[in-house]
């Protein structure tokens, strides 16, 4: 289960003071056999002038890394991805058995079925999908707990997320930093999803403006939602919810 500093945070919080954790590299030739690693391999420019390194050692560089991943499905827990992830290196990355936490900053990847084999796989950020067309392969994740997704611009209904029995921490949004807005249908996918310890919901329009399903979320202690109109209104109500005592929302 989640601990309350991650449904505080959230689970994917960035805390400057536990950056130095895992090894950060760029090529295969640094990495020394960590279970855990930040692998930044795209976007090079500015590292292959400082490095001396020529323009084809950018194809060089992500290629063996996606045939390292493939080759070696039981290599690491969790990875990190801080630079953009092209859809090659998304199904290489699918590939890790063991993986059981994976953080992808943005991508370019339209086809995300492949995550359904990572069957271990517990704590999910997805950042910046634009180009996402489906996400039902992510309700097939059985063991996740804890599942984040970003800018998915292409997904309007979110009812497959209520197949997540084991999810205890869901945060849906667009891309606050624009803002780009995602849209969504609705949220009545929530009033199956009792067990949700912390949610969010930012940079969304909301087609049936109903935000009564949160109302729903007795287990909730975390809530972030958007400022506006209708949120607003049933604020009295929200701060009724028994357990609630973080979030945007809450404060």
């Amino acid at each position: 289960k989640l601990n309350d500093r991650q449904i505080e945070y959230g689970f994917d919080y960035y805390f400057q003071e536990e950056s130095d954790k895992i090894k950060s590299v760029v090529e295969l030739s640094e990495y020394n056999g960590e279970d855990k690693l930040s692998i930044n391999c795209t976007q090079l420019g500015y590292w292959i002038e400082e490095n001396k390194k020529k323009e084809k050692d950018k194809k060089r560089i992500l290629n063996e890394w996606c045939e390292f991943l493939k080759q070696n499905p039981n290599a690491f827990t969790e990875l990190d991805f801080g630079t953009r992830m092209p859809q090659e290196l998304f199904e290489a990355v699918c590939c890790q058995k063991n993986l059981k936490r994976l953080e992808i900053k943005w991508g370019a990847y339209k086809d995300i079925s492949a995550i359904e084999n990572l069957t271990n796989i517990e704590l999910l950020h997805i950042g910046s999908g634009a180009s996402v067309e489906s996400i039902k392969p992510l309700s097939k994740l059985k063991n996740i707990i804890a599942l984040s997704v970003t800018n998915f611009q292409k997904i309007t209904n979110y009812d497959d997320f209520s197949e997540l029995a084991t999810l205890e921490s869901l945060s849906i949004d667009g891309d606050g930093f624009g803002p780009r807005y995602i849209t969504i249908s609705d949220i009545d996918f929530l009033r199956e999803m009792p067990q949700l310890r912390f949610f969010r919901l930012l940079t969304e329009r909301l087609q049936n403006k109903d935000y009564t399903p949160i109302l729903e979320l007795k287990n909730v202690e975390h809530l972030s939602l958007s400022n506006n109109r209708e949120v607003t209104k049933l604020y009295n109500e929200i701060q009724k919810l028994p357990k609630l005592k973080w979030g945007l929302t809450k404060n």
